[in-house]
């Protein structure tokens, strides 16, 4: 069977490492939560001073050309000047988007960040989290306080809400239900990630070393005690047409040793809610790169949630792009049986599928080629999921096959 999201039909993004859509900042790597898997070791001392924070901004902006910046960490929110951050990611032009657990955000400082300029959220919430009221939850009764979360957004009203989920060997059957909730909330959720695990274990065939000393395994943050299922894009993509069978990815990201793996996969919706239509295709995707770029000189990250509310000018893509034309045969379809449908607003609602760094057979590590996560390290960047090995031990972990024991 042909694979319907063959890289070789898909845009392949035109990010790199000094011309990307997005850059990450770390204010603090401190937390008030734990997440399993987390590739960060929550730090409580590590607050950086609103100083400290801008020189990084700007090394990074020396760096690297960018439309975006990820505000992150740790946790953002437990920053004390974390309005004053947002304001100056914001104050340079860049769109400012807290990658945030929620848990310290209140109405008011939501109200705070919004006139600081931020330009919106990405909400991690998986059931893997020691989340304060949520912890057992399942990924469906999650779907609760992500209701809770995309409404506080809405009613805030110009600011983007989006969601990232780690998906564990445990939580891919419920893959179905965050979609089928995302999709009835195509008009306030415009994007959402779903990252599937990654981890390391002692017995996985390799030893690793940080420049010229062998490392244990064990002392890393991504260490698995016991083996576990490596899940892929096509297992999650899998899940994700149970809901929406005719998804399709549009673009993505290749691997740095291999470029045709799927490592971040980018499929665009064009719905009401509750409803998909179809899929923007690799030529749209294509377009608004590539045009966003000749027209402000950089790629694009997001769009606003008016520009997202749309969907029906994208339509008019459908000269030049056969998916859009599939899109709008089934919408014309659909709305001919029900004209109630055209008083509708048609939403464009992004899946990112993420499938992060694979250890080959030979020990070489295929990470996502352009990463938007990069962040800065000394005067350099270094991708946001491998920073904790050069706080560490200066560099990265390199894996090495193992020599079978001398008889």
């Amino acid at each position: 069977m042909v694979d319907r999201d063959d890289p070789l039909t898909l845009f392949r993004m035109p990010w790199s490492s000094s011309d990307n859509a997005m850059s990450w900042l770390e204010p603090t790597r401190r937390c008030n939560i734990v997440c399993d898997a987390c590739f960060s070791t929550n730090d409580p001392k590590s607050e950086k001073p609103i100083e400290v924070i801008e020189s990084e901004l700007e090394a990074t902006l020396r760096l690297r050309r960018s439309d975006g910046i990820f505000i992150a960490g740790g946790e953002p929110l437990t920053h004390p000047d974390i309005v004053k951050i947002v304001r100056l990611v914001a104050g340079r032009g860049l769109k400012a988007v807290l990658v945030t657990n929620a848990v310290g955000l209140t109405p008011a400082l939501l109200a705070d960040l919004k006139k600081a300029g931020l330009f919106g959220f990405t909400f991690h919430v998986d059931s893997h989290q020691s989340r304060p009221g949520w912890k057992g939850k399942t990924e469906e009764q999650l779907n609760v306080l992500r209701q809770q979360l995309a409404d506080l957004v809405h009613d805030a009203s110009g600011m983007i809400c989006g969601f990232n989920v780690t998906v564990f060997p445990d939580t891919l059957g419920d893959v179905p239900a965050i979609v089928a909730w995302a999709l009835a909330n195509a008009d306030r959720v415009q994007s959402y990630t779903l990252t599937m695990l990654r981890l390391v274990e002692a017995d996985a065939g390799f030893d690793y070393f940080a420049g010229d000393r062998r490392i244990d395994v064990r002392e890393t943050v991504y260490f698995s005690p016991t083996p576990y299922r490596r899940l892929t894009s096509s297992d999650v993509r899998a899940e994700v047409r149970k809901v929406v069978p005719d998804f399709r990815l549009c673009a993505f990201l290749g691997g740095t040793v291999r470029p045709d793996s799927l490592k971040l996969g980018l499929g665009c919706m064009i719905a009401v809610p509750g409803r998909s239509f179809g899929n923007l295709g690799p030529k749209t995707m294509e377009l608004l790169q590539n045009g966003h770029h000749w027209l402000f000189g950089r790629y694009f990250a997001f769009g606003r949630p008016g520009l997202n509310r749309h969907g029906r000018l994208l339509l008019l893509l459908g000269a030049v792009d056969p998916q859009v034309r599939q899109a709008i045969g089934r919408y014309v379809g659909a709305a001919l049986r029900d004209p109630r449908l055209l008083l509708r607003r048609l939403h464009v609602q992004t899946i990112n599928v993420e499938q992060p760094f694979d250890i080959l057979d030979n020990g070489e590590q295929d990470h996502c080629d352009g990463c938007p996560n990069k962040t800065l390290w000394r005067d350099r960047l270094v991708s946001a999921c491998v920073l904790e090995e050069y706080r560490r031990y200066g560099t990265s972990v390199v894996a090495v096959p193992a020599k079978a024991p001398e008889r």
